[in-house]
């Protein structure tokens, strides 16, 4: 972890209120690994005061950069929204844990829930180098909502959900699940906390354990364990905070 006035590159708006900032590689955020987040702060003599908790959405080491995909939802994102190429923005990390899926898995269930696309595009780019099957469940409110599919490895078999049918199928996105459980080895989800409800629900019905690992958005002051504004609960009743334990969590363990 560093803390780093990182160059922008490129800071576009590629769907709805979603954008894609590209920013130069620092040196720590080579050992970045899919599921890592950063803490960025968007604005100039503190305000606003506080960073934003933003996972990494993909890192191009060719190129020596990395990107970063965001909803436009309050100040912060806002001011974030307008900075232009060759300004700096502070970051500090990468923060948290990576997933800890199994490498010797062969069969993956990604699913995606709004904004939680971010983390598992690159997760997805990683399983398939490693010559994973993928498939990726995406949901969003509607067509405006859904990241760009052509943005997404070839190999990756997508399957599309919007709540009001305006593209790909009707509903959630966590209504297929049942379809991939007799030929998937890990599920790994990340979107709103009721999709995660939805999903565990469905999956400890199957005869079988499938590993389902849930990666949290909490908001957070500070990244690196000393707020615990980002504490959630495991099943014995015990806080495990987002920022230091996570973002990954096995779905199982996790009081919802």
């Amino acid at each position: 972890m560093d803390i780093s006035k990182i160059k922008i590159l490129q800071n576009v708006n590629i769907y709805g209120n979603t954008y894609l900032l590209t920013l130069q590689q620092s040196p720590s955020i080579l050992k970045a690994k899919p599921g890592q987040f950063v803490m960025i702060f968007p604005g100039q003599e503190f305000n606003p005061l506080l960073g934003r908790p933003m996972s990494i959405h993909r890192i191009n080491n060719k190129e020596k950069t990395f990107s970063i995909l965001y909803h436009t939802i309050g100040i912060g994102t806002n001011i974030l929204s307008k900075l232009k190429k060759n300004e700096r923005v502070k970051i500090i990390g990468p923060l948290g844990n990576p997933i800890p899926f199994n490498h010797a898995s062969k069969n993956f269930l990604l699913i995606a829930g709004g904004i939680g696309i971010a983390p598992l595009v690159w997760l997805g780019d990683t399983l398939v180098a490693n010559n994973k099957n993928v498939t990726m469940l995406i949901g969003g409110r509607s067509k405006n909502h859904i990241f760009p599919i052509k943005k997404l490895k070839q190999e990756i078999e997508v399957e599309i959900f919007t709540d009001d049918g305006s593209l790909g199928t009707k509903g959630l996105a966590t209504k297929k699940i049942n379809n991939f459980l007799s030929w998937t080895d890990e599920i790994i989800l990340c979107g709103p906390e009721p999709m995660f409800v939805s999903a565990h629900e469905i999956i400890k019905q199957y005869d079988g354990h499938i590993p389902a690992y849930a990666l949290f958005e909490k908001e957070m002051a500070c990244g690196i364990g000393i707020c615990y504004g980002c504490a959630i609960k495991d099943k014995k009743n015990n806080p495990q905070l987002v920022c230091t334990k996570g973002p990954s969590f096995e779905l199982s363990n996790i009081y919802l």
